[in-house]
């Protein structure tokens, strides 16, 4: 199969333009065969033409040529850009599979890219993460690791690692020298300042997992306190609906806001309540777990009615940063901002979230990640941490064994930290790690 012509479309159907990209050793072949234009093809040169099938022209288009190994996947390639109707596309696809191509798995130009050595196995990752990205900082991290950021800062720790190796090596092949002190001296600081970089790396996931998913900010509370009206306050639009009947909210329902180029994900939760009926006990259970999972909960209030126990048991079943939001701040107060931080502990906050009042001090406290270098690596892959942990974990257990066991012992620890980092750039990957990377890419990429 990695032998075959492979074609695919690069956009969806429905638009005024679409592209059906071609890849593989008769990419150019198969254009020839189905394309008529002027002139001769030239790498990277669009040429206009039609596009003939059995004897009758479908279409009238642009292409162009890229010749091995200057293309993004490194072989041949071609790319069509037709006009993006589905009767089009259908019979465009229809041409290129008669002449002998065939339609591409998801994500196989991007692993044909990586195979011929066009990119490393994290910039490979990282293709989806731009597609998908939800704003501009989570776009900018995957760029970096696109460009190849990540593949060097590994490339780094191996060379360290590596380095270390080869003064352990000698040590253990002259053990008559008794060189174990002089290896300890020479390979020790390699050993420590790969440990140090990978620990570094690692300890940027949790900014790099909000800047891919958004900051999620649960809103929970009693019904009827106003969590909808607050949700659609801080979104800055009419998203969920909003009755005075208690209950409304079945289902939780999340919504993007846009905060200093990075997102967060507010989530609009059923009212924690004893349920009244099966569709409510499954949206409390699932205003539960949202809040559970989220990064931050807002526990909304009712000014005018009070600190209550429900307030108070609710606030109980929470974890992780909390903000208190008094609501209703229009009402006369049975509440105060004092009372509040003295009975919960934490920030309190006052809004109308009908007039949106106080709406801009609570934005301001919910602080999404802002990078503080735009030159520097974010990981953004769950996959990625638990390689950089796991070799973290090899490389202390290498740094203790200096003392504590034989050089051999050491070797082995730094070899599986090198292993696990090479799972990340794809020098070490096993073909179930890089068929699962590959399977969750649309198809065109």
């Amino acid at each position: 199969m990695e032998n075959d012509t492979i074609f695919a479309p690069a956009t969806p159907s429905g638009g005024a333009i679409a592209v059906v990209r071609i890849s593989g050793q008769r990419a150019h072949a198969i254009l020839k065969s189905v394309f008529r234009g002027k002139g001769e093809p030239e790498h990277a040169r669009m040429r206009h033409g039609m596009i003939e099938y059995k004897g009758k022209r479908i279409d009238e288009v642009m292409a162009v040529c890229f010749n091995a190994p200057r293309s993004f996947t490194g072989e041949d390639m071609a790319e069509i850009f037709c006009h993006g109707g589905r009767v089009s596309m259908a019979r465009l696809m229809a041409a290129l599979s008669d002449k002998g191509a065939r339609l591409a798995q998801p994500g196989e130009f991007t692993r044909r890219a990586f195979e011929s050595g066009k990119m490393d196995l994290s910039a490979a990752g990282a293709v989806m993460e731009l597609i998908g990205a939800n704003s501009a900082a989570a776009a900018d991290a995957a760029m970096r690791q696109i460009s190849g950021g990540l593949f060097d800062k590994i490339t780094q720790i191996q060379k360290w690692l590596t380095d270390a190796l080869v003064i352990i090596e000698a040590g253990i092949e002259y053990p008559e020298e008794d060189l174990e002190a002089d290896v300890r001296r020479d390979a020790l600081p390699s050993v420590q300042n790969a440990l140090d970089a990978v620990r570094r790396l690692a300890a940027t996931f949790e900014e790099g997992r909000l800047l891919k998913n958004g900051c999620g900010v649960a809103i929970v509370g009693r019904p009827n306190v106003g969590k909808s009206s607050l949700f659609n306050m801080l979104l800055g639009y009419e998203r969920a609906i909003v009755t005075a009947t208690p209950g409304t909210t079945r289902d939780a329902v999340e919504d993007f806001y846009m905060h200093s180029g990075a997102p967060i994900r507010f989530i609009d939760t059923a009212g924690l309540r004893e349920a009244h009926d099966e569709a409510e006990r499954i949206g409390i259970e699932r205003a539960q777990n949202a809040a559970k999972g989220a990064d931050l909960k807002l526990l909304v209030v009712d000014r005018s009615k009070g600190i209550t126990k429900e307030d108070k048991r609710i606030f109980g079943t929470l974890d992780g940063e909390i903000i208190v939001v008094l609501n209703k701040i229009d009402l006369a107060p049975a509440a105060t901002a004092k009372e509040a931080r003295e009975t919960f502990g934490c920030d309190v906050f006052e809004v109308c979230a009908l007039s949106g009042s106080g709406r801009d001090d609570l934005i301001a406290r919910i602080r999404p990640p802002v990078r503080s270098d735009d030159d520097d690596i974010t990981v953004t892959s769950e996959r990625h941490r638990d390689c950089l942990c796991a070799a973290a974990q090899s490389l202390e257990s290498a740094a203790g064994a200096f003392d504590a066991a034989d050089l051999d012992c050491v070797t082995i620890d730094i070899k599986e930290a090198w292993d696990r980092l090479g799972e990340i750039t794809g020098l070490k990957a096993t073909e179930e790690i890089i068929n699962s990377i590959f399977d969750t890419f649309c198809l065109g990429k």
